[in-house]
């Protein structure tokens, strides 16, 4: 998509953000587990104190809550309209916000002593990486602030090509249909790039907006071939933050690596 960069996302969905997603996500395409589920496993897995980077931090849908829990977190994100929005809300104050593409951590966010205990992408964030050489750069530089017990968890959608029509024609789905609004999703996929375009389009009778995402989709198995290329090794992988087995018939994950040495 011309014009599309990293900051793209968040600066166009800032504005709405919150009342799409605030509340566990629901307007989401794709399942994701609530802001509640992700804190207390997250605060399970790095104990009392514990260091935590959040990539693509947004508003701080799950970055307040792991502060409540008595967390370290660090909080990564392109969008300086998210990160205003964060800085804005009742807490924000306890975090520690890095403006900066995720696609080299390392390059913007400094290490602690000792590195990190957790790095956490939440939500299909990862794929807002539209390049394979992005995705696994971002994968190094989590390798290097992690620290020798840490762990990288992250959440996302597992891919279904046969879903899509394999000619990458574009399709059109009806989000929302209400009495002064329509949401519609204009998406067309390209299975070789494992490429998703999408315009969210929001019409209402003062007028539309286009809310413009590119995703890179990866599978489980593609995602440990580049978490092992970073020095990153599969510890666990769950169908959801509430511990449901991964299956072949899963349609979501959330996968946990720690570093090899």
């Amino acid at each position: 998509m011309k014009g599309y960069d990293s900051a793209t996302y968040g600066e166009r969905y800032a504005p709405v953000y919150d009342d799409w997603y605030g509340d566990d996500a629901t307007s989401a395409v794709t399942p994701t587990g609530s802001a509640d589920e992700v804190a207390d496993h997250l605060a399970g897995l790095v104990g009392p104190g514990g260091t935590v980077l959040e990539l693509g931090v947004g508003t701080g849908r799950l970055a307040l809550p792991l502060v409540d829990r008595g967390l370290e977190v660090t909080g990564l994100d392109a969008s300086p309209s998210m990160l205003e929005r964060l800085r804005a809300k009742a807490g924000a104050e306890r975090l520690t916000l890095v403006e900066g593409d995720m696609a080299d951590p390392a390059a913007v966010v400094t290490r602690p002593d000792g590195g990190f205990d957790a790095v956490l992408v939440g939500f299909n964030t990862f794929f807002n990486l539209t390049t394979a050489d992005a995705q696994a750069s971002c994968l190094r530089g989590v390798a290097h602030l992690l620290g020798d017990r840490g762990h990288l968890v992250l959440e996302a959608f597992v891919p279904d090509p046969g879903a899509h029509d394999p000619s990458g024609a574009g399709t059109v789905t009806v989000r929302s249909i209400e009495l002064d609004r329509v949401v519609l999703d204009v998406v067309a996929i390209d299975p070789d790039a494992q490429a998703i375009t999408g315009q969210r389009i929001e019409m209402t009778a003062d007028g539309n907006r286009l809310l413009p995402y590119v995703l890179r989709y990866a599978t489980p198995g593609q995602l440990d071939a580049m978490a092992a290329e970073a020095g990153l090794v599969l510890v666990d992988r769950r169908q959801d933050w509430a511990g449901t087995p991964f299956t072949e018939a899963s349609t979501s994950h959330v996968s946990t690596w720690r570093p090899t040495s």
